[in-house]
């Protein structure tokens, strides 16, 4: 048999496009749970002595994130918890605009060591995807 007719085009292609699907969706997933993990979150710290720390806290959930589902999501999560956070959490509400100059710088640091940690320590692969 040739080897030509072992590999098909289809069979290829489909390998191809997994190539690039599993991780888009590894993604999707690890953003989804850092997105609604900040919005339970917010809803926790709003009003509480340590609102303005809540970013800085949630470095830990963005860690985690970015441990097991790959550098992507947590670069995605990073970007939509600190959306969620300044829309919010912080005043003005309804605004990405961030009144207080400690939640922003806080929102700063947590926005740096968010994206720092999913390079540093995320997995070249999701880990739900190792066997």
């Amino acid at each position: 048999m040739h080897l030509a007719y072992l590999i098909s085009k289809t069979g290829v292609k489909t390998a191809t496009e997994r190539l690039w699907i599993v991780p888009l969706i590894d993604a999707a997933i690890g953003g989804l749970v850092c997105a609604l993990a900040a919005v339970g979150f917010s809803a926790i710290a709003n009003g509480h002595p340590w609102q303005n720390m809540a970013p800085l806290i949630f470095t830990a959930v963005l860690l985690v994130t970015a441990a097991v589902f790959g550098a992507r999501a947590g670069i995605l999560g990073t970007v939509l918890a600190a959306l969620i956070f300044a829309g919010f959490l912080f005043g003005p509400v309804g605004s990405i605009h961030v009144a207080d100059e400690s939640a922003r710088a806080n929102l700063g640091w947590m926005f740096l060591i968010g994206i720092g940690f999913s390079f540093l320590f995320a997995p070249t692969t999701s880990t739900l995807r190792r066997h």
